[in-house]
């Protein structure tokens, strides 16, 4: 089975966390957030995005992810979007044994071994903990343009995307990457270009609603969005807030 290969910066993370682990920390520091809650005031949920709150077949809010909801304070979706990003950081670990098992797994499976795998298993957690804290979010599968090119002139290459959420806060959509902890203002939800390099493949509930069940119908999937791609990339300039 071949590889969902992801870049490096999933290093930098891991070592972020590996350092408080064996420094004796319990848990990680809360150091702030970039800016005041209170500034933000959320508007009604309009019916096309309330039925994002809704899990699929892989990302069902279960009895073990309400329980964990419930330890998720916060007036507003900003606020619980925040630490709902910095809880999962603090209670689930890294092991890249487990991207063999990626889009393989449901949320629940990943809340029962608190194992993540890769961005795909980053992004399951994330988005199904979102949607059970009251934030309406989609799943977003991109691939890289760089291996696109590569692709082209080497069809034996290794596939390589990223996995992406979309989350409605306020009164409009907004990016998040979980694996590399960011939160991308002034997003357009219309683009089809992404931050790292990233082009847009499909978006959906997750990985199962959009036709991903193993890492061959990722590649397929992947492998088919290069082939129609008209090198129409242009490198997204948003703002981003770490997490």
């Amino acid at each position: 089975m071949r590889p969902f290969v992801f870049k490096p910066y999933l290093l930098i993370a891991t070592t972020f966390f590996a350092v408080f682990l064996f420094s004796g920390c319990a848990h990680l520091v809360d150091t702030g957030y970039p800016f005041d809650f209170e500034m933000f005031d959320d508007s009604p949920l309009p019916e096309d995005v309330a039925v994002w709150l809704e899990g699929g077949g892989q990302s069902t809010v279960t009895s073990r992810i309400e329980a964990e909801a419930k330890k998720i304070s916060g007036k507003t979706r900003r606020e619980r979007l925040f630490k709902a990003m910095r809880y999962m950081w603090q209670y689930f670990t890294y092991d890249r044994w487990f991207k063999t098992l990626a889009f393989m797994r449901t949320a629940d499976e990943l809340y029962e071994s608190r194992v993540l795998g890769g961005c795909s298993d980053y992004a399951l957690a994330q988005i199904t903990l979102f949607r059970a804290v009251g934030i309406p979010a989609r799943m977003v599968v991109t691939v890289n343009v760089d291996w696109i090119y590569q692709y082209l002139k080497n069809p034996l290459t290794m596939t390589e995307g990223h996995s992406f959420i979309e989350v409605f806060l306020e009164d409009r959509w907004y990016l998040v990457d979980s694996t590399y902890r960011y939160f991308f203002s002034e997003y357009d939800p219309q683009m089809p270009s992404f931050p790292h390099g990233e082009y847009l493949c499909k978006k959906g509930i997750d990985f199962w609603d959009i036709g991903i069940k193993n890492m061959e119908d990722m590649d397929r999937i992947l492998r088919h969005v290069a082939l129609k791609y008209r090198g129409n990339f242009k490198e997204p300039s948003y703002p981003k807030d770490p997490i």
